[in-house]
């Protein structure tokens, strides 16, 4: 059957494409928009971190959007009610004028969606500090860019909705990471310089002179980041722009390999499954080495050849282990999830249906565990190392509404995915007879021990402010509502089974979040002070030839990256201390790493001590990572102070310099 000849068919093609359905789907994505722009707005009264402060001032500015929003509403009744003949009209006779266009349609299209990228990265404050105006000028472009793809030709009007959402969409998604490359040679970020070091790992016998041991966080991750060192010599821009690439490459394949498997006969409809699956995880944000688990995992599962599906789950756990502990069991829970999916349990015994999925899951999860376990034993670092998640506390009320955390986890996650859960049980629930019970609540429980893992993960310390630690979930609950929506949820009982037509309005609202999400971070492309960022380089290099003889050390616990791409010489690297993972430690309190820190430190065993600028500010818990601030400055800079004192310090850089306190 073609996967068009149900699901959404009755609202993207078919006889149901009246005109005036078609005049009422774009007042009604007309709607959506400025609602969002409304309702944004009066999310800004609570004001940064707020969840209680209101003002309504701001709303009532907003009555001309309440006008047009009245006027929407009526255009939808009379649509719905006397099918509104005089709009019709008005309507073909535009469809009639951008049909003359021809050529030029995807000209001026293209042209329009590049004026409103660009001016966000140019920082155009009256559209970038407006969010009302911001959502309801992108909602009208995504019409207007739907009447010109339409008259292209051999596009319907739906599909020409569809299209102008989707690459608009995806066009914005790729205008957000622009800014992420630049030349600046600091960190642009509190863990940037991380990632630039822990990936260099991987050749740190030419880079540094000596092997030294991999990073424990995120492995796979600095695997794929480490990709441009094969090359020596390749500036720090390009590195940056490898991660970008990363970033959407893998999404963007996520989401081609979720369209392989259903199928869409129609280039519009898998344009959108692609843009929606590639947005919608981004509200986690998911990141690219987890889909690498999920891209292995579709493609290679095969319900007819589930000796090989097997074979390429237990790859994509492999993988798996060397990433995140929570990511260990993805691979097998989606093979799972898609056997279910796929595979209709009919009169079959109970252990010969479920045998599969159960066996593939569970070795899937202990494959992970042996693939951390070998590269534990590969990268020189002691076993304990690999465990100081499990140590770290738990903070609950990060996942409810919170002063510093605003809606909190909980609500974040009911905004970003209730449309998608909505549209999912709006298909089941009809026609539930038509599975057997035990697979339905296979899906559930899979859905849940993933939600369940991931709202304790987000807890931990450390977290709480976004949905990356729901990744898992989102993953398949992605899968799940394309999989349904779709009617690729095969029936046991197909006699019991009729189709069961989508609402418009709930699908526009499903593709309309994400790509809100997209807008509400889209930055400005930042011009960072360059020389002043090579004038800090120099003084830090005249303090190193000045204060470190033949065989002193230089702890760099910011900017180590300077060392790994030679903008410092004649310096030895340190290995021990890694900023990220030293924060890691003192948020988990593990007493054995931080003494031998503090003992070095006491022992002032450094020359010079790289640095961000000290700070002894405690926060209280309304105030935003208070916890993880608290732990750095009791575990690392009072230390510090007592054994070592500034001789430099750039706050315009973020940078300073320390050196041994004399006993004098």
């Amino acid at each position: 059957m073609d996967s068009l000849s149900a699901g959404i068919k009755p609202t993207l093609e078919g006889r149901q494409q009246q005109p005036g359905d078609i005049l009422c789907a774009y007042l009604i994505t007309a709607l959506l928009f400025t609602m969002a722009g409304i309702i944004f707005a009066a999310m800004e009264t609570y004001g940064l971190g707020s969840i209680w402060g209101f003002s309504g001032n701001t709303l009532l500015g907003l009555w001309p959007l309440y006008l047009y929003t009245s006027g929407l509403l009526v255009g939808i009744y009379i649509l719905k009610r006397h099918r509104g003949a005089r709009l019709v009209t008005f309507a073909r006779a535009i469809r009639r004028v951008f049909s003359q266009l021809r050529l030029m349609n995807w000209v001026v299209f293209a042209l329009l969606i590049s004026l409103f990228g660009y001016l966000h990265l140019a920082g155009f404050k009256p559209l970038i500090e407006n969010p009302p105006l911001q959502i309801f000028v992108f909602g009208h472009l995504v019409l207007f860019g739907a009447l010109l793809l339409n008259g292209t030709g051999n596009i319907t009007p739906l599909e020409g909705l569809l299209g102008s959402f989707s690459l608009y969409g995806l066009f914005l998604w790729v205008v957000y990471w622009v800014p992420d490359v630049q030349t600046y040679p600091l960190t642009m970020g509190w863990s940037e310089t991380t990632w630039l070091y822990d990936a260099s790992l991987f050749f740190s016998q030419r880079i540094y002179g000596f092997k030294v041991p991999l990073s424990t966080l995120h492995p796979s991750r600095y695997l794929l980041q480490s990709v441009p060192y094969l090359i020596p010599g390749l500036a720090l821009w390009v590195h940056r722009l490898w991660q970008v690439l990363l970033w959407i490459g893998l999404s963007l394949a996520g989401g081609l390999a979720l369209t392989k498997r259903i199928n869409p006969k129609n280039r519009w409809v898998a344009l959108g499954i692609v843009a929606w699956f590639t947005l919608f995880t981004f509200q986690g944000p998911v990141y690219y080495h987890l889909m690498i688990v999920i891209i292995i995992t579709l493609l290679g599962f095969n319900k007819h050849k589930l000796g090989l599906s097997f074979f390429w789950v237990m790859i994509a756990s492999l993988w798996a282990g060397i990433s995140r502990v929570n990511w260990f069991p993805v691979a097998g829970m989606l093979a799972a999830m898609l056997y279910i999916l796929e595979k209709p349990h009919k009169e079959l015994p109970f252990w010969h249906y479920w045998r599969w999925p159960l066996l593939t899951a569970v070795l899937s999860l202990l494959v992970a565990f042996s693939s951390q376990a070998v590269y534990a034993l590969l990268s020189g670092r002691p076993p304990e190392d690999f465990i100081s998640s499990f140590s770290s506390p738990l903070l609950f009320y990060r996942l409810f509404p919170n002063e510093a955390f605003g809606m909190g986890i909980l609500l974040m996650l009911v905004a970003s995915s209730l449309p998608a859960v909505i549209l999912t049980l709006w298909h089941l629930l009809p026609e539930r007879r038509s599975w057997r019970p035990l697979r339905s609540l296979g899906l559930l429980t899979i859905l849940l021990a993933l939600l369940i893992a991931g709202l304790i993960v987000s807890s931990k310390i450390g977290g709480g402010n976004n949905l990356h630690n729901l990744d898992a979930f989102m993953i398949i609950l992605a899968v799940t509502v394309i999989y349904v929506l779709f009617n690729r949820f095969i029936a046991d009982d197909p006699d019991r089974y009729a189709q069961v037509e989508s609402p418009l309005s709930l699908i526009l609202l499903m593709a309309l979040i994400p790509t809100l999400f997209v807008l509400g971070n889209l930055r400005p492309y930042a011009t960072w002070d360059n020389e002043t960022a090579w004038e800090t380089i120099e003084q830090v290099q005249e303090m190193i030839d000045q204060w470190v003889p033949d065989g002193g050390e230089v702890l760099f616990l910011q900017d180590r990256h300077l060392l790994t791409f030679g903008m410092i010489e004649g310096v030895k690297l340190v290995p021990e201390y890694e900023k990220v993972f030293l924060m890691e430690m003192a948020m988990s309190e593990n007493e054995y790493y931080l003494n031998n820190f503090n003992h070095d430190i006491e022992t002032q065993r450094f020359n010079l001590i790289v640095i961000e600028p000290l700070y002894f500010y405690t926060k209280p818990t309304s105030e935003i990572f208070s916890e993880e601030n608290n732990a750095w400055i009791i575990s690392v800079n009072r230390p510090i102070d007592q054994t070592y004192q500034v001789i430099f310090v750039s706050h315009k850089t973020g940078l300073s310099v320390l050196v041994p306190r004399t006993t004098e």
